[in-house]
């Protein structure tokens, strides 16, 4: 996909933890950024900035934890957003709100939790979901990783609907989920 992505545009620009920049090397890819966690890039009057979340990394047996793995908080002229990524529940998304401000839109995954005594270190359940919107300030959130691969054992829309429940308990009505695919205009 990678490759099939350069090959259409060339000028195409990736901005990939540090530790995997020999998948792209292996296949000649360029304009390729590696990042720590709180490095940063400004494209056209974006900055992204590559923040630490709770999770691991690995690309075969013998790799655990040789790249990096996070979340990016891109910042522009007129709001900001943040996606998570792959997340446990952790104190970095408040040590991002400190150091990156709240953003107006925040993706946080809701799924792939069950069996949470197992799943917990590297995946949030719908409900630790609000407290990272909480920890974030953030205006608005989405919820993702959820409904398209079964990956865990908690029914397909088992996220979305828990989601709803713990967002009625919460009081909070800023904190939606998108069917896969469906798209959202973001009000600036």
């Amino acid at each position: 996909s990678l490759k099939k992505l350069y090959n259409i545009n060339s000028d195409i620009i990736f901005l990939i933890p540090e530790g995997d920049i020999d998948i792209f090397n292996k296949r000649k890819i360029q304009n390729v950024h590696e990042f720590k966690w709180w490095d940063e890039i400004i494209i056209k009057d974006f900055t992204f900035t590559f923040t630490p979340v709770k999770h691991w990394s690995a690309r075969g047996f013998f790799d655990r934890n040789d790249s990096l793995w996070g979340g990016w908080f891109i910042n522009g002229p007129d709001y900001s957003v943040y996606h998570a990524g792959d997340t446990g529940y952790s104190d970095d998304f408040i040590t991002t709100k400190q150091k990156l401000g709240s953003p107006k839109y925040a993706l946080i995954p809701i799924g792939a939790y069950d069996p949470e005594w197992f799943m917990s270190a590297s995946h949030v359940n719908p409900e630790e979901s609000i407290k990272i919107m909480k920890d974030l300030e953030a205006e608005y959130s989405f919820g993702m990783h959820w409904g398209t691969f079964t990956l865990t054992a908690e029914d397909t829309l088992e996220p979305r609907e828990r989601l709803s429940e713990a967002a009625i308990v919460e009081g909070i009505e800023n904190f939606k989920t998108l069917i896969p695919g469906e798209v959202k205009f973001l009000e600036q």
